[in-house]
């Protein structure tokens, strides 16, 4: 996995979505990070954010900090269990920023005590949620091909059809 400095511009992959996304826990052993506890409901949220991942590749990276020599990682929450390593998550902030971040954060946030900017806490903790309508038009809207003059995703859109079969309980 490459490493990029928090809030720095991404340009791992390139869609329409990601033209001004900033880069959060792309953490290198050879580059220091903050480390301080994070608050526990930010670390309840943000598996919800690496249950839907976006960006899923091929292969699983390791953790750096780790000892263990596997491939990805195994990570359970209230018994649930994900795989994170291949995929990355996107959090919009309040603000109209948009975070790219590889799912292996939840796992530094844990297990490592890795402090995230607090802007990207604070958008965990007050943006769009995973599963919601708002969150799904955010990470979908920029591939659907609607060119209509005037067009309002909110008033043209019926996003419960859109969207039905991945909404979620919020």
């Amino acid at each position: 996995m490459a490493y990029y400095p928090d809030l720095s511009h991404y340009s791992y992959f390139k869609n329409d979505l990601d033209a001004h996304s900033l880069n959060i826990g792309w953490l290198d052993i050879a580059y220091p990070y903050t480390v301080k506890p994070t608050p526990a409901i930010f670390a309840a949220k943000l598996w919800n954010f690496c249950r839907l991942p976006v960006q899923q590749s091929r292969g699983f990276h390791s953790c750096y900090f780790c000892k263990q020599p596997d491939i990805g990682h195994i990570e359970i929450r209230d018994g649930k269990e994900l795989h994170l390593g291949s995929a990355e998550i996107r959090v919009f902030g309040t603000d109209g920023s948009v975070y790219a971040a590889p799912d292996l954060i939840y796992h530094y946030v844990i297990a490592h005590n890795y402090h995230p900017p607090d802007a990207f806490i604070q958008a965990v903790l007050e943006g769009p949620q995973p599963g919601t309508l708002d969150y799904l038009t955010l990470i979908f809207l920029p591939y659907i091909n609607i060119h209509k003059v005037g067009f309002k995703p909110e008033k043209d859109l019926n996003r419960q059809v859109l969207f039905q079969g991945i909404l979620q309980p919020v």
